[in-house]
């Protein structure tokens, strides 16, 4: 009697494992596309500082900006120079300079395109300075 009783638990068990597991695996890959896009984020817009920074100083050279904000960021996010833009309305001192840096990043989370388009969220850091110098 006491085999059996022992059988149907673990046939009972393996049973919940097999409904439970596929929901927690989806849970665990949400939460890891969750913090690559909070990192990325956070990447982004340290490298748009960086740019900004140097744009406040040099605000005509926008390809030294360019390189520079791409520059910022090279361990996990690539930023190539063409991702980048700079707008400064004027370049009087004291006006702004803004510089955006745009990625796209793939969620590697299974059914994601329900939620985003492709599986890709379009990412953007921004940030903004005075210029200090024309």
């Amino acid at each position: 009697m006491r085999s059996l009783a022992k059988r149907k638990s673990r046939g009972q068990s393996l049973v919940e494992v097999a409904l439970v597991l596929p929901i927690l695996v989806m849970m665990m890959m949400g939460l890891l596309d969750f913090g690559r896009a909070y990192y990325t984020i956070v990447a982004l817009r340290d490298a748009a500082d960086e740019g900004a920074a140097y744009g406040a100083n040099n605000p005509s050279d926008v390809n030294g900006i360019r390189v520079r904000a791409s520059e910022a960021s090279r361990a996990l996010i690539e930023i190539a120079p063409g991702d980048v833009t700079v707008e400064a309305p004027t370049l009087a001192s004291g006006e702004p300079i803004t510089v955006t840096v745009t990625t796209n990043l793939v969620l590697y989370t299974p059914f994601a395109n329900f939620l985003v388009s492709d599986s890709e969220l379009t990412l953007r850091g921004h940030a903004t300075r005075a210029i200090i110098r024309p």
